[in-house]
């Protein structure tokens, strides 16, 4: 191994011993994780009390501690700590949870398993690297980039998209996606318009260059991906998931809470048309949403959460 290249330390707490052995052998595979193993929460945090590592990557539902309340306690006793759940189970029933929780990272267990896709994000987490479409393909995989300066710019630039990835069966939420991604980048991130007001907005505008919404897509055999960028910085972690569990929560009367939102329309539409959603926050300085499609149903299902925030 290259001696300027760190190895991280994971902690995998899981109750089913061939889920465990499945991940900590293909985390091992890698030299640079080094791989510790519980069974429950308990003997997680005793292991925690003399092995130091970089990320604990937790099963929700396990016997005595659960890994919500598993994250919590890491929370409080090791901040440094990265934090990720997993679960076999429908992510949308755990979104007041990982609100209330502040976690926004919860992985599923696809079958097949998605193992690429597991080391990426644990790769970007650990490296504390997460913004770049670039991270989620090889390095030979070519990305065409557009700057976004006018308004009038925005369905131009999604049409140019939908054609770049040749996705016809999806290409026509793909091009609503990419137009509401665009959209909030401009008038939230940059222009900071205020969404109750939006009959007020000005549409008459060009962005300067070093302020233009940035937008990149990429495709590859199994994937495409697409990434909006602002420079504003505005969003937060905690506003992702609440706006995410107002379109999932019920009221009494059986209608989501957010039926009437004027704010997280763009973000649950992407969760709902896309494969996987990818939020990246570095606070008062930039969003980054990435958008990926796999090109074949292998893993298609329950969803996961990607919220970042640095």
């Amino acid at each position: 191994m290259s001696e300027n290249r760190k190895t991280y330390k994971i902690l995998l707490v899981d109750d089913d011993q061939l889920i465990r052995d499945m991940i900590s052998r293909f985390l091992s595979m890698d030299e640079r994780y080094e791989v510790i193993t519980a069974a429950n929460g308990s003997q997680a945090l005793e292991l925690l009390e003399s092995h130091p590592v970089d990320l604990v990557l937790s099963d929700i539902h396990m016997p005595g501690i659960r890994g919500f309340d598993l994250l919590k306690i890491v929370k409080q006793r090791f901040p440094n700590i990265k934090r990720v759940l997993i679960t076999a189970y429908n992510v949308e029933d755990y979104l007041d949870l990982a609100l209330n929780y502040d976690i926004g990272n919860i992985f599923v267990k696809s079958v097949p398993f998605n193992f690429s896709e597991l080391d990426i994000i644990l790769n970007n987490l650990l490296e504390d690297n997460i913004f770049g479409i670039e991270r989620h393909f090889a390095k030979d995989v070519s990305i065409q980039q557009f700057l976004v300066r006018r308004p009038d710019n925005l369905a131009d630039v999604a049409s140019k998209i939908v054609s770049i990835v040749d996705d016809a069966e999806r290409g026509k939420k793909l091009e609503l996606v990419v137009v509401e991604l665009l959209t909030n980048a401009m008038f939230y991130g940059i222009r900071q318009e205020n969404p109750e007001n939006r009959q007020h907005w000005d549409f008459e505008f060009e962005l300067p260059e070093n302020a233009a919404v940035e937008t990149a897509v990429a495709v590859d055999s199994e994937k495409y991906a697409v990434s909006v960028i602002d420079r504003g910085g505005r969003l937060k972690k905690q506003d992702v998931l609440y706006w995410l569990h107002r379109q999932i929560a019920r009221n009494d009367n059986g209608y989501p809470l957010g039926l009437f939102d004027t704010h997280g329309r763009g973000l649950f539409i992407a969760r709902r048309y896309i494969d996987r959603l990818i939020v990246n926050i570095d606070r008062d300085q930039k969003t980054e949403l990435i958008i990926i499609n796999y090109l074949n149903q292998d893993y298609s299902g329950s969803k996961p959460i990607y919220i970042n925030e640095i």
